[in-house]
């Protein structure tokens, strides 16, 4: 795999061969980028990828989550923007659904850009206070990993260090996902739920339908709330289809 040196070298790391085209994915509420690992290789003869790192997380955790949605939306924007790619496909799960919406809507204010979007397990705005309140699933704790792997003194460091980081995260959405405004965007919209997702309903995600004024469309996939984790094959399909064709079937 092909690291390629990007200004926003902390936030936004680029993979790939050089394609004209990428996708930019954003990762959920107590993960980080690792939850993309492999995604570049397996999207290496489509697109390139650029993988959203937020603060407090995997190599930024000395550095807490703070930041305005407003701004970091723009700021991804401008270095999204900014890369040498004709087209631009964002990718975001549950938190990291939001915060690719809100990319998406910063692309097209502040630059005029438009991207297809992939939104994954995460309801559209307006968000009440409650948004980072909602109960924490059994199988958010561990990802995709294999408690087995470690021992049991890792195994509960690593729950307890995930568990500081997703009420982090919760609490950041909580103060920030509120103020986005639902407006319509002039993108693609594409999105996929889950469907044993103790957390939404698949029907929750028709509402992005009425935030866009281009095309939309909506699957249910096997699986519950971090099917990313253990079964992406769906979502990565849905990219590799878009890359190629620029469209779906729906």
């Amino acid at each position: 795999m092909e690291q390629v040196t990007s200004d926003e070298a902390r936030l936004l790391r680029r993979y790939g061969p050089g394609h004209r085209k990428v996708a930019v994915c954003f990762h959920h509420a107590g993960g980080g980028m690792s939850s993309y690992r492999g995604w570049a290789d397996r999207l290496r003869a489509h697109v390139d990828v650029v993988l959203v790192q937020l603060k407090g997380r995997e190599d930024r955790t000395a550095e807490p989550l703070t930041d305005d949605l407003g701004e970091l939306a723009v700021r991804i924007a401008r270095g999204v923007c900014e890369m040498p790619y004709d087209e631009i496909l964002l990718v975001g799960h549950s938190m990291g659904a939001t915060v690719a919406w809100a990319v998406a809507d910063a692309m097209w204010a502040v630059y005029r850009r438009r991207a297809r979007v992939v939104l994954s397990a995460q309801a559209p705005p307006p968000y009440t206070d409650r948004v980072g309140r909602q109960p924490q699933p059994a199988h958010h704790d561990r990802h995709a990993e294999d408690p087995g792997a470690f021992g049991d003194t890792l195994t509960r460091a690593a729950d307890a260090f995930h568990a500081r980081l997703l009420a982090a995260d919760l609490a950041w959405m909580a103060r920030e996902f509120p103020a986005l405004v639902p407006r319509p965007l002039p993108v693609d919209v594409h999105c996929l739920a889950a469907d044993r997702d103790p957390l939404l309903a698949p029907g929750d995600m028709a509402g992005w339908a009425s935030l866009t004024t281009r095309r939309f469309s909506r699957r249910t996939v096997p699986g519950g709330h971090m099917y990313l984790l253990t079964h992406p094959e769906p979502v990565l399909d849905l990219v590799g289809e878009l890359a190629v064709h620029g469209t779906t079937d729906g």
